[in-house]
């Protein structure tokens, strides 16, 4: 019954009221959406974790650190799931930095590793990117409605159409600049073209851990963020157009770079890079329903393909 009414597009608020306020600025609920992009990529990420927690144990049993390995996957995918249920925009970005605080760690796993240090420091560095595009737009909700509950947010949304933002003499609608704010900020996430270099080196972690990464966790986090965003979408015609040509361009770079590589790992890297692409364009012509039944497709198989290129390395 609970799979069928959310085949019928049924949507669950779980709401435990105001949590805290912050200096009489704004007040943070905590608030919980259950509907099919919650359900259906909180599943995802937990069947991948235990598959990928599985084939770790069996591919590194030999090491030393295995459990702190197991430790950093377990609190990684947890955060993940609690940012695709949560629906309050200061509880996401507590745990949009959670997970980038994780990923840096199983990055960096094997530390003592030059290479792994900068591929790490590369991963930190954009990360900070993508930190800072989300930020500006979280202030905007803040300063301008004092809450950050995005049930509010988003009935308050389709009011600022006919509003616009100057710097100077030039001038943009303030949904507009909203929406190319964000699609910056997944474009960082989803290693989109002028933001994809930072994923290829991503494969320094274990490779259970670049099953997730490259999967259903990190790369997801910026498709993620534009579908729950979608309302803006709706009236952000440039936010649309950024999507659309950002997508386009990865799907031509990562596919052109995976032909050039002779480290089979690096391979699949490009090949995520090349998928993310798809997705993202998909989300530019606002096709939702496709990009979320793609993303879970793409998921599952390239979960697998790493476990697979793990015993083939091994």
């Amino acid at each position: 019954m609970f799979f069928l009414q959310l085949a019928n597009g049924t949507v669950w608020f779980i709401d435990y009221g105001r949590i805290f306020f912050l200096f009489d600025l704004f007040d943070v609920n905590l608030v919980f959406c259950v509907d099919n992009l919650s359900v259906v990529t909180s599943a995802l990420v937990l069947c991948l974790t235990l598959c990928a927690q599985y084939f770790g144990v069996e591919y590194m049993y030999r090491e030393a650190f295995i459990l702190r390995l197991v430790y950093l996957l377990n609190f990684f995918a947890t955060s993940v799931v609690f940012l695709f249920f949560v629906y309050d925009f200061f509880l996401i970005l507590i745990v949009w930095e959670l997970i980038g605080l994780f990923s840096l760690l199983l990055v960096n796993f094997y530390s003592l590793r030059l290479y792994t240090v900068k591929a790490a420091f590369k991963t930190f560095i954009f990360s900070r990117f993508s930190d800072f595009f989300i930020f500006i737009v979280f202030f905007f909700f803040v300063l301008v409605w004092q809450s950050s509950d995005l049930g509010l947010l988003f009935t308050q949304i389709p009011f600022f159409l006919f509003y616009n933002i100057y710097v100077g003499p030039l001038g943009v609608n303030i949904l507009n600049f909203l929406g190319l704010l964000l699609a910056l900020s997944g474009a960082v996430k989803a290693a989109q073209f002028l933001f994809h270099v930072w994923l290829p080196d991503a494969m320094e972690a274990p490779t259970p851990a670049s099953a997730l990464i490259h999967s259903s966790t990190l790369v997801i986090m910026g498709i993620y963020l534009i579908i729950r965003f979608n309302v803006i979408y709706e009236f952000s015609y440039l936010g649309n157009l950024l999507l659309a040509v950002l997508g386009s361009f990865t799907v031509a770079i990562g596919a052109i770079s995976a032909t050039f590589q002779n480290d089979i790992k690096k391979l699949v890297a490009y090949s995520t890079v090349s998928q993310m692409g798809y997705l993202f364009c998909g989300c530019g012509f606002l096709a939702y329903k496709e990009v979320l039944f793609y993303l879970t497709i793409h998921a599952m198989n390239k979960a697998f393909l790493f476990i697979l290129v793990g015993y083939v390395v091994h």
